[in-house]
């Protein structure tokens, strides 16, 4: 149970750390973002703030929809005492997006359109799983910035790789359902996997890259991991982008070159464009493989709704852990 409880944590505050250091600078380019140096958490509350989307508007620490869908599915699984329920997960989705839970602001804020179409579609009586837009167009990151929950499910009850493709992808098509969004989910589920097992980032490289993942999917967007490529990405292969591929590049490209959980995230940001997404990604394995007592004081002190990520992530993992043990 301790086990548990300290991996989901540590990735669940890696993950709000992450998004609420990433906010400020959203939809900047990488020249802005390097430029204007950021290093501390910033918002409409500090003294500096970039001219962005959201520093105008929104304070310092504060996570957005990546952190707060996650809190959200979290919150599914206590409800359903630890099992998968579809339904239920969207329709806690649609309480965080109508209703303003699961946030650390009293409302909520950075919806994307596919999921916003998501919801629309199941309001309109669509099966739950057929939600998610299917074409490719569809494929922002909007399933994996959300996806740790169903990853430590899969990860704890020590499902194997057929098993982790089906709920995985399952859980994807809620709100994206092509199988470049899938996949990129898949291929992020088992690197969590072996990073918190091994506490490597190699190690956990070439175990993604050993999967065999033709016998699930055949897309080529993702040729990167299969053809093991990871550790050989440049800022240049990584588009300044929302696009799935593009954050879960990021999220690579970070871990194999920061060397703590504040240099990690730093180079997520400094990618530009999704910022929050990306740092969000990035910060669940920072988190898994630093530890939260390792996430900069200065940057933890100014993080907002500590109490609903402590309150959530424990009943998650207790719920978790009763399945079982």
């Amino acid at each position: 149970m301790k086990q548990i409880e300290k991996t989901v944590l540590d990735a669940l505050y890696g993950q709000a750390t992450g998004d609420a250091y990433g906010v400020p600078v959203e939809f900047m380019s990488r020249k802005e973002i390097r430029e204007y140096g950021l290093s501390e958490m910033e918002g409409v509350d500090t003294k500096r703030h970039p001219d962005s989307r959201w520093s105008d508007l929104i304070p310092a620490g504060s996570w957005s929809d990546d952190t707060s869908m996650t809190v959200a599915s979290m919150a599914s699984f206590i409800a359903c005492n630890g099992k998968i329920d579809y339904d239920s997960q969207m329709k806690h989705f649609i309480k965080w997006w109508e209703a303003g839970q699961y946030c650390c602001l009293n409302y909520p804020f950075g919806l994307g359109g596919t999921i916003d179409q998501a919801m629309r579609r199941y309001h309109m009586k669509t099966p739950v799983i057929d939600c998610g837009g299917k074409g490719f167009r569809d494929n922002g990151n909007g399933a994996l910035m959300r996806i740790l929950p169903f990853s430590l499910y899969c990860i704890f009850h020590e499902l194997n790789h057929e098993e982790t493709v089906k709920i995985i992808s399952e859980a994807s098509s809620i709100t994206h359902g092509h199988a470049i969004s899938q996949m990129s989910c898949c291929i992020w589920t088992e690197f969590l996997r072996c990073l918190l097992q091994t506490k490597n980032v190699n190690d956990a490289i070439s175990y993604v890259e050993g999967i065999d993942y033709s016998q699930w999917f055949s897309e080529e967007e993702l040729s990167f991991v299969t053809k093991k490529q990871i550790r050989a990405l440049k800022e240049e292969d990584i588009g300044e982008t929302g696009y799935v591929v593009d954050t879960l590049k990021t999220a690579f490209y970070s871990m194999c070159h920061g060397h703590d959980f504040a240099s990690t995230i730093r180079i997520a940001v400094d990618m530009g464009y999704d910022t929050d997404t990306s740092a969000a990604v990035t910060g669940t394995a920072a988190g898994i493989l630093y530890g939260k007592e390792n996430i900069p004081k200065n940057w933890f002190n100014v993080l907002r709704g500590k109490e609903i990520l402590e309150e959530t992530g424990r009943k998650f993992a207790e719920v978790l852990a009763s399945e079982i043990l």
